[in-house]
């Protein structure tokens, strides 16, 4: 198993090593014996575990989902709101696949702070997800994707794009977008 598995895997943990075992990869920390507590009598009352120190950090808020219309949704992040080019461009976008601004769910995530849209997809809400230029671990989904790469994963087409600006101003960009975009709903 190679380091980034474990990573990805076991993102915020740290994992440890018995002393004397193998160790599985070179990032596993050892644990000192000395650091092993020992307990001299089980029958013996436990003291009283005082309550954890939590350090000072700034509050995040949770942002509530809105309530979805339409099975495809499009995810930006634009600030403060989608400039009328993007706006212009998505639109002509959806049409060359039979779509249109109207039929479709779009979410601009500027600013949010710790979305999880894991509801969604156990719910089957939407059967696909858009990004353009959001990536899905921002929305609390840990999907390992390339750009213009479109997976599906439990029913649900997933699509990962650069930015709506980058996009419609490189070429390169745009054939990649509509190859992916035919493989999801021309297939």
């Amino acid at each position: 198993m190679s380091k980034s598995f474990y990573q990805l895997l076991y993102q915020n943990e740290t994992l440890y090593r018995i002393h004397g075992e193998t160790p599985v990869n070179e990032f596993v920390e050892e644990i000192p014996s000395s650091s092993l507590i020992a307990m001299e009598d089980p029958t013996a009352p436990l003291a009283p575990i005082s309550a954890p120190q939590v350090s000072a950090r700034p509050a995040s808020i949770s942002v509530p989902l809105p309530k979805l219309n339409h099975q495809i949704l499009i995810l930006v992040d634009e600030s403060p709101a989608m400039s009328p080019s993007n706006t212009i461009f998505l639109e002509k976008v959806l049409k060359a696949v039979n779509l249109n601004l109207e039929g479709v769910d779009i979410l601009n995530l500027a600013g949010a702070k710790q979305m999880d849209f894991r509801p969604l997809l156990q719910n089957k809400t939407v059967h696909h997800f858009i990004s353009f230029g959001v990536p899905f671990i921002n929305i609390n989904l840990e999907i390992m994707m390339n750009r213009y790469d479109p997976k599906r994963i439990s029913g649900v087409n997933f699509l990962l794009a650069e930015s709506l600006d980058i996009v419609q101003t490189d070429d390169k960009n745009k054939r990649a977008l509509w190859g992916a975009l035919k493989k999801i709903f021309m297939a």
